[in-house]
């Protein structure tokens, strides 16, 4: 037992590191991690409360003397900050129930279907697959497809394309959780009386936790983040974060105090969810790498 947690300690980084270079090293490393890590958050946190002289400022100011908050009222006033805040919490809070209630039942179809092992295996390398390809080989076919049903610059078409394009991912992730659920269970709630509804969702998607937690960070975070088709789809309605980031981009420069302003407002509410269900998230991701 005690040789079993030596090896397993002298195969730790940790213990690689300390002994290849020396704690010196390891504590190096570790805090030039954190500083990058950390660094970027802080330059963004500041340039967002900076004076526009500072920004503009040789060499860079990193401890300005003066604050201001004119960015964040200039982007909630002048630049609609607010509905696009909005329709961004929209588009991914629907994406993310919906491809959850899918893809949990796809994944539950697959994995418990009369299907043989190989074939529940291509069915995961290929939700893999349509998760790989590049969605930029699909613009114009979706544009033309939106343009015909009416849904250029609507809710419903950034829903639906954020859908499609996580349900692969969520699929592929449930499928192997669903895989480690005991049978007997399910023999025994059809014992006592319970169809496949009830079954289903008080019976195995609890157990399941995890793995719904993390793949609804997982959806609700690339929907958050998406920037594609988001710009292809939306005009003006259905503009979201990313795109108005992107907006302050110009010919006449960058507008870096009001695009810092909405970028913080952009990260802050990810980070937060995050870190309400961090623990189920790590879990979930680490019942999901160490599967089969």
């Amino acid at each position: 037992m005690v040789k079993r947690r030596k090896s397993k300690d002298m195969a730790s980084t940790d213990y690689v590191i300390s002994n290849f270079a020396g704690p010196y090293v390891k504590w190096g490393l570790l805090i030039a991690s954190l500083i990058g890590v950390i660094f970027p958050l802080y330059w963004l946190a500041l340039s967002a409360f900076k004076l526009d002289r500072d920004h503009r400022a040789y060499p860079p100011v990193f401890f300005p003397s003066e604050f201001t908050i004119d960015h964040f009222v200039e982007v909630f006033t002048k630049n609609q900050l607010l509905e696009n805040l909005i329709n961004s919490a929209t588009i991914s809070v629907v994406t993310t129930v919906i491809t959850l209630l899918i893809g949990s039942m796809a994944a539950y179809a697959v994995q418990r279907g009369p299907l043989s092992r190989k074939t529940k295996d291509f069915f995961g390398l290929w939700f893999m697959v349509q998760k790989m390809y590049p969605a930029i080989a699909t613009a114009i076919p979706v544009y033309l497809v939106m343009r015909s049903l009416r849904l250029i610059d609507s809710l419903a078409a950034m829903i639906i394309m954020n859908t499609s394009f996580n349900l692969p991912l969520v699929i592929w992730l449930m499928m192997g959780f669903f895989e480690q659920v005991p049978y007997e269970l399910e023999e025994s709630a059809m014992l006592d009386g319970s169809g496949f509804v009830h079954r289903f969702f008080n019976v195995i998607l609890p157990i399941t936790k995890p793995g719904l937690v993390a793949s609804a960070i997982l959806t609700f975070t690339a929907t958050w983040n998406e920037f594609l088709f988001a710009v292809i789809l939306s005009i003006n309605k259905a503009k979201t974060l990313p795109v108005v980031i992107a907006g302050f981009i110009t010919d006449r420069g960058l507008a870096w105090g009001p695009m810092a302003a909405t970028s913080l407002v952009t990260l802050l509410p990810v980070v937060v969810l995050t870190l309400i269900v961090q623990k189920d998230f790590v879990k979930g991701m680490a019942m999901g790498a160490v599967k089969g």
